[in-house]
């Protein structure tokens, strides 16, 4: 005696079955993996003996081309205030960087310090933007340029910094300013790079 067929959704409900089973195995593998690996590398880096940092690229801020002037502005003045700290600090761009890779590259010893001169960068950026987005609605888009363009050459990766100071190229017929900073954003290591190349390259072809 012959068996009935199959119904094809039968079919398909166990091939989907056997494929996302297949699925979770292979994921739950890579995942088992990147952990052994990660724990490796943990491991590897707290054991690095401490390298001489003193030739990194630390970020010098140009306070005597920077437009800090006397104001009775309470932003300006709490923004000088902060690019004033900031410049007898030590300030390293580590992004993309990971606290095991800069301990592999430097040494755990290293860490603390690198953390900080991160964290100062990080203030940094998110103050040049402020000072820039702040003189610019002010009407001053002369300091406002210097600025922006200094946190270009410090490769700050907020996407708003690379957006206002392409806005100003494009309203001041220097667009093709435009594409240096898009060479900036192809360098950077940042999670917002893509985001930021769209914006710009949108901005240029408007």
């Amino acid at each position: 005696m012959s068996l009935p067929p199959i119904p094809l959704m039968l079919i398909i409900i166990i091939s989907f079955t056997i494929w996302l089973h297949f699925m979770i195995r292979k994921s739950e593998r890579s995942s088992r993996k990147n952990t052994e690996q990660f724990w490796e590398k943990e491991t590897k880096s707290n054991h690095v003996r401490k390298a001489d940092i003193s030739d990194l690229d630390y970020i010098k801020i140009p306070m005597d081309t920077l437009p800090i002037v006397e104001t009775a502005d309470e932003t300006l003045l709490s923004i000088h205030k902060t690019i004033t700290d900031l410049s007898q600090k030590s300030i390293l761009n580590l992004t993309g960087l990971s606290n095991t890779e800069l301990k592999l590259s430097y040494g755990v010893a290293n860490l603390t310090f690198l953390s900080e001169c991160d964290a100062n960068f990080t203030l940094l950026a998110r103050t040049l933007y402020q000072w820039g987005s702040y003189l610019y609605q002010e009407g001053n888009t002369e300091d406002a340029l210097k600025v922006l363009e200094f946190g270009i050459t410090c490769k700050t990766d907020v996407g708003k910094h690379y957006h206002l100071l392409a806005t100003i190229y494009k309203n001041t017929n220097n667009s093709d300013k435009i594409t240096h900073l898009i060479e900036v954003a192809e360098s950077l290591s940042s999670l917002s790079k893509d985001s930021i190349l769209k914006d710009l390259n949108t901005i240029q072809e408007t």
